[in-house]
Order: C-alpha cells, then sequence, then structure tokens
C-alpha cells in the first residue's frame, strides 16, 4: 500500500503542479486578456469622452444657432413693424418737404426784396457816412479856427491889457522923463 499511497502522492503532487501550472497560465492568459480588454475599454472610454464632448459642442452650437434664430425672428418681426413706420412717416415727411418747398420758394423771393432794400439802404448809409465824414472834417477844422481865433483873442487881451496898462500910466504922470519909465 504503500506503494499506492506514494503514487496516489506522486499523482496528486503531480496534479497539484499541472494544476498549479495551469494555474499559474490560466492567470497570465486572464491577465494578457484581461490588460487588452482594459486598453480596449480605455480607448473606447477615451473615444466615448471625445465623442461626448463633440456631443456637447454640437448641443451648444445648435442652442447658440437656435437662438440666434430666435433673435432673427425677433429682429425681423421688428424691422416689418419698423419698415411701416418709416414708410408712414416717408409719406409724411414728403408732404411736409412739398410745405417747406413752397414756403423756401416764398422765403427766396421775400430774401431778393429785402437784399435789394438792403443794397438800397447801403448805398443811402454810404452817403450818408460820406457826409458825416465831410461834416465831421468841417468841425474839426471849424474847432481848429476856433482854437486859433481864442489864441489871438488871448493875445488881444494882453496887447488891451498892456495898453491899458499905459494909458493908466500916461495919465498919471506929467512929464516926458516919466512916460519912458512907463
Amino acid at each position: 500500500m504503500s506503494y499506492i499511497t506514494r503514487n496516489a502522492n506522486i499523482l496528486l503532487l503531480f496534479l497539484i503542479i499541472i494544476s498549479s501550472t495551469a494555474l499559474v497560465g490560466a492567470t497570465v492568459y486572464f491577465q494578457n486578456n484581461f490588460d487588452k480588454i482594459n486598453e480596449a475599454y480605455g480607448l473606447k472610454l477615451e473615444q466615448l469622452n471625445k465623442i461626448s464632448e463633440e456631443l456637447d459642442r454640437q448641443k451648444a452650437s445648435l442652442h447658440e444657432v437656435s437662438s440666434e434664430l430666435s433673435i432673427k425672428t425677433a429682429r425681423e418681426e421688428q424691422l416689418g413693424e419698423q419698415y411701416q413706420e418709416v414708410s408712414a412717416e416717408k409719406e409724411s415727411l414728403e408732404g411736409q418737404n412739398e410745405q417747406l418747398t413752397t414756403q423756401k420758394n416764398a422765403l427766396e423771393s421775400e430774401l431778393v426784396e429785402t437784399e435789394s432794400e438792403l443794397t438800397s439802404t447801403k448805398n443811402s448809409l454810404e452817403a450818408e457816412k460820406a457826409l458825416s465824414s465831410s461834416l465831421q472834417v468841417e468841425v474839426d477844422d471849424l474847432k481848429e479856427e476856433k482854437e486859433v481865433l481864442k489864441s489871438q483873442k488871448d493875445d488881444l487881451s494882453e496887447t488891451i491889457d498892456e495898453l491899458n496898462a499905459k494909458i493908466s500910466c500916461l495919465e498919471s504922470y506929467d512929464g516926458q522923463e516919466e512916460i519912458d519909465n512907463c
């Protein structure tokens, strides 16, 4: 029996070695497969993240386009209303333009009349200025003549005063010698 027990132990040892080897081989095999699967999972996850980011960008872009479209639609409606307002205002302004053109023509004819009156008034003013200038020159000449006459009057007054003094001196003295002293 010892032979059978020994053989059984060897067989069990052999089976344990084979099992261990198979287990190590399976572990290595599955580890390699797990690494490949893990790598593939990482690539797929990376691709999925890229696709998710692209999808987010596309959603944002779509949202932006949608916002722009709603803004453009609102602007288009607003522009339509403004066009109607501008069109009505244009018609009103054309009517006002016709009135203003008529007023302008009337004012231009009035301006021509006023300019002709102004020209004649300027001519009259120039004539009055010339007359005023000649009168001013004459006044200045008369003032100078007045000053000359005043000076002559003062000189004559002094001469008269001197003569009066001599006359009174002569009247008070009787002799010839005394006359020379006066």
